[in-house]
């Protein structure tokens, strides 16, 4: 059974996770040291390596905590809801965690994270998504959807949110709908 971190072991890594996203505003994630992390923390070296091993552990931590904050929001928006006001739930929540998910989603460094984090998002969706035909061909299908709708979003972060969620949900939506009906024939 996991043990719960003692508030002293989160607010810690609350400090190095914080610090770690505003050096990734600054430079890439490559050239950023244990020691500019841990000075911008105001922690020392030994707290550090009380917690992580590297950067790379950081990153990843904060990669899961984006992850299961993201689940545990899309399961608390409600099942009443259409699949538009879903991703346009998704989408909001996003846009009201704009800095972190820009420096993630923007900054190319964090490996991997684009997709696992639209992998998981796809899965909580998945179930209000229509069928889009026999399992071999809807593998695929979900595939192009799934990278479409993550160059959206990478377009709707760098173009600073021009367009409300609502907008961009049924565009989604949309494209997603056309998708179904082509592979339908």
């Amino acid at each position: 059974m996991e043990q719960k971190e003692s508030r002293r072991v989160q607010m810690t890594k609350l400090l190095l996770k914080t610090a770690l996203i505003e050096l990734m505003q600054e430079k890439p994630f490559r050239q950023i040291t244990i020691k500019e992390l841990c000075e911008r923390a105001d922690l020392n070296r030994t707290t550090f390596y009380l917690h992580y091993a590297d950067q790379t552990d950081v990153l990843r931590d904060i990669e899961r905590e984006i992850r299961d904050k993201t689940v545990d929001y899309m399961k608390n928006v409600g099942t009443d809801i259409s699949t538009i006001g879903l991703i346009e739930a998704f989408l909001q929540y996003i846009k009201d965690n704009a800095k972190l998910f820009r420096t993630l989603f923007l900054s190319g460094e964090a490996e991997g994270f684009t997709q696992n984090f639209m992998g998981y998002a796809l899965a909580e969706i998945k179930e209000n998504l229509p069928y889009y035909g026999d399992e071999l061909h809807e593998k695929y299908i979900l595939t192009f959807l799934m990278n479409g709708s993550t160059h959206i979003l990478i377009e709707w972060i760098e173009s600073g949110f021009d367009l409300p969620a609502s907008e961009v949900a049924t565009l989604i939506y949309k494209l997603c709908d056309s998708v179904r009906d082509i592979a339908k024939e």
